[in-house]
């Protein structure tokens, strides 16, 4: 795993990008790791070490980005492989301003491990989507697009670790026990004012990325738009936001329904992405080698 990642990555980019690319992925496993010892281990460990180790990986992977901007222009936001970890640095980030604001014990345990995973499921669409096989945007909305696109995910991630801890936490309330690792979880309160802040920040964000978007496709881009993962889980998220939105304003969504749905849209999203991106990938695959097929024929 180590190899395939140390000769995907020198040979997409420059070797100071590939370096600070390495250097984040490297410290989001260590800053996982750390998270959830603090969380089992409060009295050994403490969340403060995850939280450095996971901000040194944020900036290497803000340098990566700048890095790759410099020697590529846009076209790092027309691969796959780093869309998807465009959305891991906006996931820190997020993550990183919401601890800023209100100091929420006990999230990086589940931070840090997802930044880790999708960094590990990145690679699954690196070999089929490497840096370079695709042009980035050239126009300037659809570049501002896809950064708020992204940003709408790191804001929704946020909401999905909240309401996971949410849930944890107010069924072992319910049980009358205090597990040792929920002892370090924000209140129900905090948690819930977390859910309903980054909803209500998520929508907005995803309905001006689409606008500006749709107002920049051409022809071949509504064309294609079924074809095209990055917009059509867009369009699920969207959906999600809108149907959580919706609820909470009828009353319909209430009590742990609300994160429940919550959980619900964000695996929806997450199987709509990943599973959407391995199927177009093999479609490509096997357009790719039917010319082959029948010249050996």
């Amino acid at each position: 795993m180590l190899s395939t990642v140390h000769s995907f990555s020198s040979g997409a980019m420059g070797p100071v990008a590939s370096l600070a690319l390495h250097v984040a992925i490297g410290g989001y496993l260590v800053a996982a790791i750390l998270a959830i010892g603090a969380l089992l281990l409060p009295n050994k460990l403490k969340m403060a070490a995850a939280d450095i180790a996971g901000g040194v990986s944020t900036a290497a992977l803000a340098f990566f980005f700048a890095a790759r901007f410099a020697e590529a222009g846009t076209q790092p936001l027309g691969s796959m492989f780093e869309v998807i970890a465009l959305s891991a640095l906006f996931l820190a980030l997020a993550y990183f301003v919401a601890m800023t604001l209100k100091r929420l014990q006990g999230v990086g345990a589940f931070a840090f491990p997802a930044l880790a995973v999708i960094f590990l499921v990145d690679y699954l669409f690196a070999i089929r989507f490497p840096p370079g096989s695709q042009t980035g945007p050239e126009q300037p909305l659809l570049v501002v697009h896809i950064v708020l696109i992204v940003l709408s995910y790191g804001v929704y991630f946020m909401a999905a670790v909240a309401a996971a801890m949410y849930l944890l936490q107010e069924r072992q309330l319910k049980l009358h026990r205090e597990p040792r690792w929920t002892r370090n979880f924000p209140s129900l309160e905090a948690l819930s004012r977390l859910v309903n802040t980054c909803v209500q920040i998520g929508l907005p964000l995803l309905t001006i990325g689409f606008s500006l978007g749709f107002a920049a496709f051409t022809p071949e881009d509504w064309a294609g738009l079924s074809r095209n993962t990055k917009v059509l889980s867009g369009v699920v998220l969207w959906i999600v936001l809108v149907g959580i939105s919706a609820g909470r304003f009828t009353g319909y969504l209430y009590g742990r329904r609300h994160f429940y749905w919550v959980l619900v849209g964000f695996f929806l999203v997450l199987l709509t992405f990943v599973g959407l991106g391995l199927y177009t990938a093999a479609q490509a695959e096997r357009a790719r080698l039917e010319p082959v097929a029948r010249e050996a024929r």
